[in-house]
């Protein structure tokens, strides 16, 4: 009978030990990682609620972003200015127009050329007058806020009249990908 105790002492030890053994098992492989997880979202949640209550006190955030979102939409409008406008030749002419009496240029012809990509409104500019008035009409183009792009330059001289005649390529944006 002595004997029969010790193997049931045994027997239960071993099953007390395996119990705690599954169960610490249980606890590394399941518990501690859905626990760690948990605080994880739990920090989350908080850092997210705070943010979300800074920007709710802050009665200037919308209007910044509001204010942001016309920027960027002005922005959009400056590149496709040409495409907005009823007539992109009719628009082009009268930027140039102004471009020109604001430096001292004369405009003598601008001729609508035909995009291989249809990318583009191109159009060849030919201008008279001094070089040095030249310079500011072309750095006008290159830096308005209104986006051109110069793709070609040709400077020619009439020294009789000491007039220069100047042939400029200028495209603007036709469809925007």
């Amino acid at each position: 009978m002595k004997d029969l105790i010790n193997i049931l002492k045994r027997m239960i030890i071993g099953i007390i030990v395996s119990y705690v053994f599954v169960i610490g098992l249980f606890f590394v492989l399941v518990i501690l990682p859905q626990k760690n997880q948990i605080i994880k979202y739990k920090t989350e949640k908080e850092l997210l609620e705070y943010n979300y209550m800074r920007v709710k006190n802050n009665p200037t955030f919308f209007h910044s972003i509001k204010k942001i979102i016309s920027i960027a939409e002005d922005k959009i409008k400056n590149f496709e200015w040409l495409t907005l406008s009823d007539d992109p030749n009719l628009a082009i002419y009268e930027y140039l127009e102004n471009l020109s009496l604001k430096t001292g240029t004369e405009i003598i012809t601008i001729k609508n050329i035909p995009d291989k990509n249809d990318l583009y409104y191109l159009w060849e500019v030919k201008l008279q007058g001094d070089f040095r008035n030249f310079i500011p009409f072309i750095w006008e183009i290159e830096n308005g806020q209104k986006y051109l792009r110069i793709e070609e330059i040709e400077v020619l001289s009439n020294e009789e009249k000491n007039k220069d005649f100047f042939n400029v390529k200028i495209a603007g944006i036709k469809k925007v990908k």
